[in-house]
C-alpha cells in the first residue's frame, strides 16, 4: 500500500482491482454455459447447414430406388411416376433426370427424354454423358443434324478442355454423322482417328463398318462388323457367365440389356450389309436374332 499524506493507508491500484474482482465473484451473476453445452451448440450450428445440403440429395436417391425397385417389377409407368414426382421434389438434382431419361427412352417417349436430356444438359453443361444423351434423343426425334452439333461439343471438350476420352468423343460424332448419313468422309477420318487411339474395339470397328456401309464400300464394311460381332459376342458370353442368376438387382439388369442392345445394334448393321451384297438368307438370320433379343431391326436400333 502507498502512505497517505493523512498517515491512512490507502490501497494501490492493483489493490484496487484485486478488490474489485473479490467483490464481483461475489456478485449474484448469470451461470457460464458449461463447456459441453457450447460444444454441442458449435456441433449443431456446423451440422444443421450440412444436413439441410445432404438430405434432399439422400431423398432424391431413395425416390430413384423406389423407381429402379418398379422397373425390376416390370412397372415402367409406375417408375416413370415415382420420378415424376421427385422431379418436382428435387428440380435441381441431377441425377432424377438422367434416370428418367433413361425411362423415357423405353417408353419410347423420346419429346419427354430429349427434355429432360435438355435440363440435365443445364445441371451439367460440360458433362459428356448428359450431351451424349441429349444427342441420342435428337436422333430418336429425326433432328440429325442438331446432335451432330451436340457431337462436336464432345469432341471439343475432349480436346480443349481435356474433358471425356478423345477417342469415344470421335466415334460419337462418327457414329452421329453416319446415323444421320452425312458428313461421310469426315465420319471415317474420325472414326479412323478413334481407332487409332483406342485400338480395335468391337464397338469403333462397328462405327467404321457402319460409315463404310453408307459410303457404299460393303466389302470393306462388312470385314470390319463381322470382327465388331465376333468380339461383341464374346464379351457379352463373359458377362452372361459371370453374373449370379439367383441375383437380380437394377445394376446387373441394365449392364446386360446394353451389353445386348449393342449386339442388336452390330447384328442389324451387319444384316444391312449382308442384304446389300446379296446374302439374303444371313441377313435374315440376324435380323431374327435381333429379334430375340427384344428389339425391331430397324432404322430406331442405335
Amino acid at each position: 500500500m502507498n502512505p497517505d499524506p493523512s498517515g491512512a493507508a490507502v490501497p494501490n491500484a492493483d489493490g484496487i482491482f484485486q478488490a474489485e474482482l473479490s467483490e464481483s465473484s461475489h456478485r449474484p451473476g448469470r451461470n457460464p454455459l458449461p463447456r459441453g453445452v457450447l460444444f454441442l451448440l458449435l456441433v449443431i450450428g456446423v451440422a444443421v447447414p450440412i444436413v439441410l445440403y445432404w438430405l434432399p440429395a439422400e431423398r432424391a436417391k431413395w425416390q430413384i430406388a423406389a423407381a429402379q425397385a418398379k422397373w425390376l417389377d416390370d412397372d415402367l409407368p409406375g417408375a416413370i411416376s415415382i420420378l415424376e414426382i421427385a422431379a418436382e421434389e428435387f428440380p435441381d438434382t441431377s441425377a432424377v433426370y438422367e434416370q428418367r431419361l433413361q425411362f423415357y427412352f423405353e417408353a419410347k417417349q423420346f419429346d419427354n427424354a430429349l427434355a429432360d436430356a435438355e435440363k440435365l444438359v443445364a445441371l451439367t453443361p460440360k458433362s459428356p454423358s448428359a450431351l451424349g444423351l441429349k444427342s441420342q434423343a435428337l436422333h430418336h426425334l429425326g433432328k440429325h443434324d442438331k446432335a451432330i452439333e451436340v457431337c462436336k461439343e464432345i469432341l471439343r471438350l475432349a480436346q480443349e478442355e481435356w474433358i471425356g476420352s478423345a477417342a469415344q468423343a470421335l466415334n460419337s460424332l462418327a457414329y452421329a454423322q453416319a446415323i444421320g448419313d452425312t458428313q461421310l468422309e469426315e465420319a471415317l477420318k474420325n472414326i479412323n482417328e478413334s481407332l487409332r487411339l483406342a485400338g480395335d474395339n468391337p464397338a469403333l470397328l462397328d462405327t467404321r463398318g457402319y460409315v463404310k456401309y453408307r459410303l457404299g464400300d460393303s466389302k470393306a464394311a462388312k470385314e470390319d462388323i463381322e470382327r465388331a460381332v465376333e468380339h461383341w459376342e464374346q464379351l457379352v458370353a463373359y458377362q452372361e457367365a459371370q453374373s449370379l442368376p439367383s441375383v437380380r438387382s437394377y445394376q446387373s439388369e441394365t449392364d446386360r440389356a446394353s451389353y445386348q442392345q449393342a449386339l442388336a445394334v452390330m447384328l442389324y448393321h451387319r444384316a444391312l450389309v449382308y442384304d446389300r451384297l446379296k446374302m439374303h438368307d444371313q441377313a435374315k438370320v440376324d435380323r431374327e436374332r435381333v429379334r430375340n433379343l427384344g428389339y425391331e431391326p430397324n432404322d430406331q436400333l442405335f
